[in-house]
């Protein structure tokens, strides 16, 4: 129920929750690999100035973290840097929504598109944060973070905007491909009982902290606008 909910919260038609926000970004590239999309050696760009959460999921796959510095003014990655950073072994950007502030640009989105690289979000600091749309032909006036990119892990470690009792995370994307093996990956690698496909993990999110979850983010709204407002003051 939970996974429903903030699927249609984030905007997104899949929603997989896992054990933590490092557990998310690691299954991402994990099923990108078990895929055929990613393999062990290839490159993603992700900013220097991160949790090291976001670079350990990374590594942990056996790919090569490429850093981009941050802007000044922002503190997010500098979109001006990282044509120079693409090789023939790029294979993603990861972008990462730091402090709660939108860390995806145009730009961005443009050499994903030039360079066919997977767009991955960070999402652990920004439940709720929205990017206004301009075209016409969208019904939307915004889109959530969590849902610009191809994939997106999220944490609801207990001090994130959106927490558990505990730990928990949680990976949202529009790939139904990429959903079912994520899905199996932290269950073992299964997807039918007592048979794995893949050599997965024990990572679930538990029936306690998604409830909890699932009453929190009818306010999460409500709490981020309060937040906004002590920020202010």
């Amino acid at each position: 129920q939970f996974e429903q909910h903030y699927a249609e919260y984030i905007g997104t038609k899949h929603c997989i929750g896992c054990a933590n926000g490092l557990d998310a970004l690691i299954w991402i590239f994990r099923a990108y690999i078990e895929l055929g999309v990613m393999q062990p050696g290839d490159e993603v760009i992700v900013p220097a100035n991160t949790y090291i959460a976001t670079i350990l999921a990374i590594t942990e796959n056996g790919l090569v973290p490429v850093l981009v510095e941050p802007r000044k003014d922002t503190l997010q990655i500098d979109d001006s840097l990282i044509e120079e950073r693409i090789t023939e072994r790029t294979k993603a950007i990861c972008i990462v929504h730091l402090y709660g502030r939108l860390a995806y640009t145009e730009k961005i989105g443009e050499l994903c598109k030039k360079y066919n690289l997977k767009l991955v979000e960070d999402n652990a600091q920004a439940h709720g944060c929205s990017m206004p749309i301009t075209s016409n032909l969208s019904p939307l006036t915004y889109r959530r973070t969590g849902s610009l990119g191809d994939a997106a892990g999220h944490s609801f470690y207990p001090g994130k905007n959106l927490g558990a009792l505990g730990d928990g995370g949680a990976v949202t994307t529009n790939d139904p491909e990429l959903a079912a093996c994520v899905r199996a990956l932290a269950n073992y690698g299964s997807q039918k009982k007592y048979v794995f496909k893949y050599a997965g993990r024990n990572s679930r999110l538990d029936e306690i902290q998604a409830a909890v979850l699932d009453v929190k983010l009818k306010y999460l709204t409500e709490d981020n606008q309060h937040r906004k407002e002590v920020a202010h003051y």
